[in-house]
């Protein structure tokens, strides 16, 4: 039994550009981790997901008397994305674009690999592509804008969405990693922190806010149960653990703790 910490039952979600990679059947594109004291998925995209922006958190708390969303993804398979637009782009332009269904060519598509973390603060227009399957932490809110849709039968969001969106070049946030006690933090955001933990053999951990921790690969024992991909559980500040297997985990703990 898992005494000291809390093992989240995952949310299966199914999604019309959703894959059956994930091991919870066809058509389940994202599978909700946890959903406080952050909102943590795996999404595994077969096809590509809408064109979307999330809103700050005053435009949000003003207009939907919610917060916004800040995210991060951290890559687990290759392919590309869309993070923002390849150059400055106007209102009527990129209305013309979207209705037209022509917005490629202003769209800033980069290839990602394993491994990679990419930091999406409100505001950024993007978009993940077929096969590029990620870990997703964010603020708990899944509140977003979409611009368009690849045709399919959804709600689009434009006016809202032009009214957040960032719409010039925006450069990748720089990624330097920080050695910590049992790994490294790969991202500091005025939201959220996201640490990698390496699990070859033991690992003691005892985090000074909560930590959110997932197994994203190999398999592990806390405190006699075992755990296979994508476990998740939470610790709370001072609460120690030691952790047996091979593997790693990704940690998120909320900023401000």
């Amino acid at each position: 039994m898992l005494t000291l910490v809390r093992l989240f039952r995952p949310k299966p979600v199914l999604r019309p550009w959703g894959g059956g990679g994930l091991g919870f059947g066809p058509g389940v594109g994202e599978v909700w981790l946890s959903e406080e004291p952050l909102l943590v998925k795996i999404l595994d995209p077969a096809e590509w997901l809408s064109v979307q922006v999330h809103p700050p958190h005053a435009y949000a708390l003003e207009k939907e008397g919610r917060p916004g969303k800040y995210e991060a993804w951290y890559v687990l398979t290759p392919g590309e994305v869309v993070y923002g637009f390849s150059r400055r782009v106007g209102l009527e332009e990129l209305k013309d674009a979207v209705a037209s269904g022509n917005l490629d060519p202003i769209l800033n598509r980069i290839p990602v690999a394993p491994g990679q973390v990419l930091y999406l603060p409100a505001g950024v227009v993007h978009a993940l592509g077929p096969g590029v399957r990620v870990y997703e932490v964010q603020t708990p809110s899944d509140l977003t804008y979409r611009l368009y849709d690849y045709g399919r039968p959804r709600e689009l969001h434009l006016d809202k969405a032009l009214e957040v969106a960032i719409l010039e070049p925006i450069p990748l946030p720089p990624v330097r990693p920080e050695p910590v006690e049992g790994g490294e933090c790969l991202l500091k955001t005025p939201y959220f922190h996201l640490y990698r933990y390496p699990l070859r053999g033991v690992l003691h951990l005892k985090p000074q806010a909560p930590l959110l921790l997932t197994l994203l690969e190999g398999e592990a024992q806390v405190e006699g149960t075992s755990l296979a991909p994508p476990a998740t559980f939470l610790l709370e500040p001072g609460e120690g653990i030691q952790v047996e297997g091979e593997g790693f985990f990704l940690g998120a703990s909320p900023t401000g703790s």
